[in-house]
């Protein structure tokens, strides 16, 4: 595929922890300086599966990255060259409100931005 950037990691609301747990979400605060979107974030609390053993069909679909309920971030993936006037693409992924990650390899955003020129922001 072609080249991307890839930003990981930006946060959309405060982290849901101690007096913010199960309460409506508050806006992200501001951070200073810049801020480093490089690694995949958290992926939120959920059972992973366990009943295949390491059947690759089924581990694929388990989380990649740690569980946390510090997990309220988005990625934003963009082809390069930038694109002018580039459709901007939101993938919500699957899971049924039980499972699911937006960081699983088998949803890699920058094969979509790449080969499709669209903006991916999950």
């Amino acid at each position: 595929g072609k080249k991307v950037d890839a930003w990981m990691g930006i946060p959309y609301a405060q982290p849901p922890l101690g007096p913010l747990r199960f309460r409506h979400p508050r806006p992200a605060e501001r951070w200073t300086g810049v801020l480093n979107a490089t690694k995949p974030p958290n992926s939120c609390v959920q059972i992973v599966d366990t009943v295949f053993g390491d059947f690759p069909g089924a581990t694929m679909w388990n989380p990649n990255t740690p569980l946390s309920e510090d997990c309220l971030y988005i990625i934003v993936v963009v082809p390069r060259p930038r694109p002018k006037d580039a459709a901007v693409m939101l993938w919500i992924f699957g899971g049924g409100f039980y499972f699911g990650t937006a960081t699983l390899d088998v949803y890699d955003h920058r094969t979509l931005a790449s080969e499709e020129n669209v903006i991916v922001v999950s």
